[in-house]
């Protein structure tokens, strides 16, 4: 069987495993062929061991999809290809500021998919960043997608950001914006559900000393922001044995992070002023 027939019979994103076992040829052969493929810009390398098939094209959104309809542009045919290429019919999650975007909230982020601990792997190559959790919390608050893939429901979207601020750069401006304007993807008590299912109180903490700052700040006044105040009543102060935490650290480095201000009744430090926050999402 000749290359270009071998080519025609694979999925669009493939292993050098997949070319060698449909042309039934040893490695090393599978490894030339695809090589001199590369070359006639048939096939190109994404990353060691794994192509992208130039010849064959790309399924619908319809051929993936278990209920038919519009989705997010975050979402792509494209993408759901290349997470069957990497982790065939193991469950993941879109996770994160990319579930948040997908349900409206006007974002800018690096794609995201939330696997089972143990599954993650460096997928800087593909374009999308990959993260871990236990099996028993992956799909719990999730939609699913397509037949492997689920995306977070907005309200644990949200907690996500909040309980990991590290991960998500700038997620306290863009749930900021979404709280002061009442854009509701979510309410603030389907967000405590799921944190209240996950122990995740860091989070509430967060959210509710960011609701609370941006609404008594004067900028926040002047720029008629108006939160439900149910934010707010998310976590009224820390639990006894709650230790300090941080809003969203300015330097995400391993250095020490100014305190700017402080919510002590939350033991939550901001890093910047609420002032400074409101006057940055006005922009």
């Amino acid at each position: 069987m000749d290359s270009a027939s071998v080519l025609a019979g694979l999925p669009p994103v493939f292993t050098t495993r997949d070319y060698q076992r449909a042309a039934g040829v040893r490695a090393s052969s599978a490894s030339r062929a695809l090589g001199a493929l590369a070359e006639s810009a048939l096939v190109d390398n994404i990353r060691r061991g794994t192509w992208r098939n130039l010849a064959v094209e790309w399924s619908s959104a319809a051929h993936w999809l278990v209920d038919p309809g519009p989705v997010s542009y975050l979402w792509t045919p494209e993408w759901e290809a290349e997470l069957e290429a990497v982790y065939g019919d193991a469950p993941r999650r879109i996770s994160g500021l990319t579930a948040l975007g997908m349900a409206g909230t006007a974002l800018i982020c690096l794609p995201e998919v939330t696997v089972r601990s143990g599954s993650a792997l460096d997928t800087g190559a593909f374009g999308f960043a990959s993260r871990s959790e236990t099996a028993a919390s992956l799909l719990f608050g999730a939609a699913q997608l397509t037949e492997h893939t689920w995306v977070s429901t907005p309200a644990r979207a949200v907690l996500e950001c909040a309980q990991y601020p590290h991960l998500y750069h700038r997620w306290e401006e863009y749930i900021g914006r979404m709280i002061t304007n009442r854009f509701d993807v979510c309410s603030p008590g389907e967000t405590g559900e799921v944190a209240g299912v996950l122990g995740w109180r860091a989070g509430l903490r967060r959210l509710s000393s960011l609701a609370e700052g941006l609404t008594q700040s004067p900028v926040g006044h002047s720029l008629g922001f108006d939160a439900d105040p149910a934010w707010a009543e998310l976590c009224r102060r820390a639990g006894r044995g709650d230790r300090w935490i941080h809003l969203a650290p300015l330097r995400r480095t391993n250095s020490n992070t100014r305190v700017a201000e402080q919510d002590t009744a939350r033991k939550v430090n901001w890093g910047t002023t609420k002032h400074g926050l409101a006057e940055n999402m006005s922009t």
